[in-house]
């Protein structure tokens, strides 16, 4: 356990994930201690919770508040446990504690959909494996949902929610105004730029065909996302503290990056298809990123990308031989 400032500390534990192997999980000090983001909750990362508080005097029945930053498991995924030894509250914004409650519910209707799905049989088994580990990881009732600009008021810190959809739509940021800090979950890391675009959640429930229809007048996840950024840019801040990666000490570097990479790569495509004229999903993904063909998460990035360029009338997407084509429109 590190105090990074005074009356917040950090540690991290271990996920079994490739691409964020660790979890930032920040403990805020007071006579209402609150944690944000728990990991998933199995009895590894319970055990690193328990030993790190003890170091500074403190155990998981000391808990008073709960605060999610978003409803991906590894970041509510302890809530429960931790409730079990003491008398804490969730707090989470209102899209995510519609899936932090429900979320076996949620998990089963997405397996129910994959029976109708357009995935190739070895990505659908791996996305059926994937949700029969998310079975396992607990719900848990929050207590307070909260919502844009709501301030939650400890001893020590107010921090304001700032709604940042992009990474996930029931994302949120906690912005202490005074301190200048903000904490910024998975929507600013501290290492490169977070995932945004569509993962198996969404392709589970989603058609492709769905995605990047030219009539379907949703805002994008790559443009919400970068208006999200724009959002934070004129935050008063001194430095953000994220769910993964180091502390962020250039906050208006970093965010300026962030904005310009996502560019970049959306760049990246469109002189792919300039070059190109019509390319497969896959083959795009691939080019792309640099990557193998077969490379399905970022599979769902690159439509992120495309269902934001189709709707700025930059591309033109078809369906054919169960092949997503993609090609650049010329004026």
């Amino acid at each position: 356990m590190k105090e990074i400032f005074k009356d917040i500390y950090v540690f991290t534990l271990k996920l079994p994930f490739p691409a964020t192997p660790e979890l930032n999980v920040y403990f805020l000090e007071g006579e209402e201690p609150a944690i944000i983001d728990t990991g998933l909750g199995d009895p590894s990362s319970m055990n690193v919770i328990a030993s790190e508080l003890g170091e500074i005097g403190r155990s998981l029945k000391d808990i008073s508040i709960i605060i999610n930053t978003h409803e991906h498991v590894e970041h509510f995924g302890g809530n429960q446990k931790i409730k079990n030894a003491s008398e804490a509250i969730v707090i989470a914004s209102h899209k995510a504690a519609a899936i932090i409650e429900n979320y076996h519910q949620h998990i089963l209707s997405i397996k129910n959909n994959l029976r109708y799905s357009e995935f190739e049989p070895k990505v659908r088994e791996m996305i059926d494996r994937y949700m029969d580990f998310n079975l396992l990881i607990d719900e848990s009732k929050v207590e307070r949902k909260v919502e844009e600009n709501e301030i939650i008021s400890l001893e020590k810190f107010n921090l304001r929610v700032i709604e940042s959809p992009g990474h996930a739509n029931g994302h949120i940021c906690l912005y202490d105004e005074d301190k200048k800090i903000l904490f910024s979950g998975d929507h600013v890391i501290g290492t490169g730029t977070t995932f945004v675009g569509y993962g198996w959640r969404e392709l589970g429930t989603l058609k492709i065909g769905e995605i990047l229809g030219a009539d379907n007048k949703t805002p994008d996840n790559i443009s919400i996302y970068l208006e999200s950024l724009e959002r934070l840019q004129k935050l008063d801040l001194k430095c953000i503290l994220s769910a993964h990666g180091p502390l962020i000490n250039e906050p208006y570097k970093k965010l300026k990056e962030d904005i310009e990479r996502k560019l970049k790569r959306e760049q990246i495509f469109l002189d792919i298809l300039e070059k190109r004229k019509c390319v497969t999903l896959e083959d795009l993904t691939a080019e792309s990123y640099n990557v193998d063909k077969s490379n399905y998460m970022l599979q769902g990035a690159t439509l992120g990308y495309m269902q934001r360029l189709i709707r700025q009338g930059k591309v033109t997407a078809h369906i054919k031989d169960n092949k997503v084509l993609f090609e650049i429109n010329t004026l």
